[in-house]
């Protein structure tokens, strides 16, 4: 089951990769969410992508504003 934990852990990383510009931090970011992302046990179900996709958009449009 994945946790509410590991859910934000995911979700804090790929927010600052959404405003990181210096490369070398940005290459790490990526490994520590592809890691983050790898942790979560199972695949993810088509109820789960739904709630990502929805995180995601509505962090980018908080960034936009």
């Amino acid at each position: 089951m994945i946790t509410s934990r590991e859910d934000s852990s995911w979700v804090s990383i790929a927010e600052q990769l959404s405003t990181e510009m210096d490369e070398a931090k940005l290459a790490i970011l990526v490994k520590r969410l592809c890691s983050a992302l790898d942790a979560r046990q199972g695949p993810p179900t088509q109820e789960q992508t739904k709630t990502d996709i929805e995180q995601i958009v509505a962090t980018s449009q908080g960034l936009s504003a």
